[in-house]
């Protein structure tokens, strides 16, 4: 009759227990992290007084580059023993030897669970950057701000991944000047926006097809707009970010068309909440003459109700944003192999 001792594996329990934390993960991280180039992952969490709403943020969150999960302890009534191989004494003094078995180090009395959220960049970065002022006479945003930050600053403390902050930087309309971050409001947009298409008539570009972006030809001189803020519109507004940076510009029919709207209806309805009845008109206006006919009240229903005739109800707050919170495009993540349209723009004028 076999015993125990002759078939059964040696256990052990060490008096020096050491401290460990088992995470549970989600099959789509698990695969990037036995992928064969696993990305880097940040563990973060929102900053105290960072302006955010006041719904419950998570207390820690762990990134990937372009996927936030929420990491949530898990109580268990069960006993989690963290073991590893180990040799141990027969104990028989008159044939001494030794067996294998296995040790246990430590405990888990709790697990931490990765759970995939959806985030709200474009909210929490509205609620974070401070409205354009160009004289930073502003007493009622230090109230609430400890400090103005940079972008990275700001990345830094945001509980979401570089591309969900990437893409909501973008939907803004945010830039940096004198290494602070801010974002132009709905009013500011509009006659950013208006001079851009006076100085681009002006000199006869066709912004419907791709343009050399050259700095201040984009509004007019009188204006005296920095830089940064008609560079933030056209990133805003175009086919790809990369090619903006190359000097080219592509600007994308429908992105345009429904920003330039979501502007003009925010504007127009401030204080009453309601447009003009000849808002759709207004809105067609400001559109290249190309594109004057996709301007429908259908683009901006997350905004709006339709009233019929033209006319519109706003709402509520925009400030350049959807009030839907954006998604991070396929393309942020998958850079390789793109086509360099810009360069086949330039061989077409050669």
């Amino acid at each position: 009759m076999s015993s125990l001792d002759d078939g059964g594996i040696s256990f052990s329990i060490s008096n020096d227990q050491q401290n460990f934390r088992l995470f549970e993960l989600p099959p789509s991280l698990l695969e990037l992290i036995a992928s064969e180039h696993p990305p880097s992952l940040y563990l973060k969490s929102e900053q105290p007084n960072s302006g955010a709403s006041s719904a419950p943020a998570p207390t820690a969150v762990i990134c990937s580059n372009d996927q936030t999960f929420e990491v949530r302890q898990v109580q268990s009534s069960n006993i989690l023993y963290i073991i590893q191989p180990s040799q141990t004494s027969s104990g028989n003094p008159r044939e001494p030897s030794s067996l294998s078995g296995v040790t246990a180090i430590g405990q888990c009395k709790a697990l931490l669970e990765l759970v995939s959220v959806q985030t709200q960049p474009v909210q929490f970065l509205r609620n974070t950057i401070p409205i354009y002022n160009e004289k930073k006479l502003a007493p009622d945003i230090h109230r609430w701000i400890p400090e103005f930050k940079n972008k990275q600053a700001l990345l830094t403390g945001a509980p979401f991944s570089i591309a969900e902050f990437e893409a909501a930087w973008t939907e803004l309309c945010a830039f940096e000047i004198d290494d602070e971050a801010w974002r132009p409001s709905a009013s500011q947009l509009e006659e950013i926006w208006s001079s851009f298409m006076t100085a681009t008539t002006i000199r006869g570009i066709d912004v419907t097809n791709a343009f050399q972006y050259t700095g201040r030809i984009l509004t007019v001189e009188e204006d005296c707009w920095d830089e940064a803020m008609p560079h933030a519109i056209l990133r805003r507004i175009s086919s790809d970010h990369e090619n903006i940076m190359e000097g080219w510009v592509l600007i994308d029919r429908c992105k345009c068309v429904q920003w330039v709207g979501q502007v003009y209806l925010e504007v127009l309805c401030c204080g009453n909440k309601r447009a003009p009845p000849n808002f759709v008109q207004l809105w067609q206006d400001h559109l290249p003459e190309r594109w004057r006919e996709d301007a429908k009240l259908d683009l901006l229903q997350a905004l709006s109700t339709d009233l019929g005739n033209g006319s519109a109800i706003f709402k509520g707050q925009s400030s350049t944003a959807t009030n839907q919170d954006v998604r991070v495009p396929a393309a942020v993540t998958t850079s390789k192999g793109k086509s360099k349209w810009h360069e086949k723009f330039k061989a077409t004028r050669a």
